[in-house]
């Protein structure tokens, strides 16, 4: 866990720079070529219809006994996720990260959130958006003490018994639960896992506290085929639905056979206390019953599958094409409006009987039935939501975001919201498409090339901005905009339709 988040200036180097320096993606029509020059390292996307584009990596991400990801941190703080990763299997290749093996993968711009951050590093000082998360200043490298053992403060100023959590001396389910604060995935984006409880912030977990008074889990629906489902954060999950574990009456936990200050090994003693301690068939129970797989959604490396089980040949560990799209239902504990915030999209009539049944509902609940409810076209009743939530949170992103989108054209609106945010990138995009519909060309043009300024790593502003450019007739520059636009998302075909109109 110390090795899970460092600098790149400070990892050893286990990935060749030099002589396996390329990896081709057919799938993307891309080409990437890693580099090192002058103690820097860089990787460089070629193809893909589209400018070239490099970016520097400034940190790893992982701790290389399997795999190593990358991440460049832009000027204005945010962590962007590279696409290639270095896996070492097979003496070491490189191959694309986890989620990017595929035609539209998103390139340079994958945000790396505060729930990434959460369980790959320690807590650092974070910005108040979770949609648009901005880390400041010098970053924590690998996980420490206290997201096992809490703050430390009170141990540093009285180190004495009692001033420190010791989770082995927890019940098993609460012991469990320090683990399972990073290594329970139930389901897979785009689904939700799992929801923080509404007004908990990312970094406010105590492993004093108990998991689910933090944390609400979901998972897929029963009988919907996906109970075998394998997935890199599963080994909780996986346990959890071992007979070994149901039949241990809560004595089985994460630290029976892990000692979390130590690298992982086979601990046969732990098997041996309920089962005869050799069969003849080999020393490493762990070896054959807890069988090595690809997970799912990495399927260029192996992990230990932590659903122990007599036969593991004969289990199920991969789900059905496509990926589950139906509702979460809760695991564990639950609470009605979270699970119905968590179905947003396909209970949104029984979100909104609860909301309004409700004397004091939360704003993460009003955003997120403002947010259904304006998809649906509903955009009267969605207004009345979004203000509600600005009433409690005047300067709650998510909240102005939404009001100003239901708002749209409405420029008044959005430069109330810029008022309040005026480094919103989103924001300012909204603003600016807005001033340039209203025909006030020379604001929109200030608005949109400031939210590009505040952050160059996102296209809509850059195509709203070519298209304002075009219609003053500076189609060089338009087409400079559409062609950044493009090698920040291929894929993008308003960047690409408008740049045929610009030549």
């Amino acid at each position: 866990m110390g090795r899970s988040f460092r600098s790149m200036s400070a990892a050893p180097r286990v990935e060749d720079f030099k002589r396996r320096n390329g990896l081709r993606h057919p799938a993307s029509n891309s080409a990437f070529t890693m580099s090192e020059r002058g103690g820097r390292f860089f990787i460089r996307r070629e193809g893909a219809g589209a400018d070239p584009m490099e970016k520097e990596i400034h940190y790893v991400l992982g701790s290389g006994n399997r795999a190593r990801s990358y991440v460049h941190r832009t000027a204005q703080g945010r962590l962007l996720a590279l696409p290639v990763t270095w896996y070492s299997e097979n003496g070491g290749h490189w191959g694309m990260a986890p989620g990017y093996d595929r035609p539209d993968h998103p390139h340079f711009r994958r945000k790396i959130g505060f729930d990434c951050m959460f369980c790959h590093n320690s807590y650092p000082r974070a910005g108040p958006d979770p949609d648009d998360p901005v880390y400041i200043g010098a970053l924590p490298e690998g996980i420490g003490c206290e997201r096992c053992h809490g703050d430390p403060k009170q141990h540093l100023d009285q180190p004495r018994a009692g001033t420190i959590l010791n989770p082995r001396r927890l019940e098993p389910e609460r012991q469990n639960g320090v683990c399972e604060q990073c290594h329970l995935e139930t389901t897979s984006s785009p689904l939700p896992a799992y929801m923080r409880r509404f007004g908990r912030g990312v970094f406010s977990y105590d492993p004093r506290e108990k998991l689910s008074d933090y944390l609400l889990h979901f998972d897929h629906a029963p009988d919907s085929g996906y109970d075998g489902k394998f997935e890199v954060v599963s080994a909780g999950y996986r346990m959890r639905k071992s007979a070994c574990f149901e039949k241990s009456g809560g004595r089985l936990t994460c630290i029976t056979c892990h000692d979390p200050h130590a690298p992982a090994r086979t601990n046969d003693s732990a098997c041996a206390s309920c089962h005869a301690k050799d069969h003849g068939k080999g020393p490493a129970c762990a070896s054959c019953h807890m069988a090595k797989r690809r997970p799912e959604d990495a399927p260029l490396t192996t992990i230990t599958d932590h659903w122990i089980a007599r036969n593991p040949a004969a289990l199920s560990a991969h789900s059905p094409s496509g990926g589950y799209r139906g509702r979460v239902v809760p695991y564990g504990e639950s609470d009605p409006l979270h699970t119905l915030v968590a179905n947003a999209g396909s209970e949104a009539v029984a979100l909104r009987s609860l909301v309004d049944a409700t004397a004091n509902p939360p704003r993460e609940a009003l955003v997120a039935l403002a947010a259904v409810l304006h998809r649906s076209g509903d955009s009267e009743t969605a207004l009345r939501y979004a203000a509600r939530a600005i009433a409690l949170a005047p300067e709650d992103p998510a909240a102005l975001r939404r009001y100003a989108l239901i708002r749209f054209p409405s420029a008044d609106a959005a430069a109330e919201a810029v008022r309040l945010l005026p480094n919103d990138a989103a924001l300012l995009t909204i603003l600016g498409e807005a001033l340039r519909a209203g025909g006030h060309l020379d604001p929109a043009e200030r608005t949109l090339r400031s939210a590009i300024e505040a952050d160059p790593d996102v296209p809509y502003a850059y195509v709203n901005l070519g298209v304002l450019l075009v219609r003053r007739g500076d189609k060089a520059e338009a087409a400079r905009r559409f062609r950044e636009a493009l090698a920040i998302d291929p894929g993008n075909a308003a960047a690409r339709n408008n740049l045929r109109l610009a030549r």
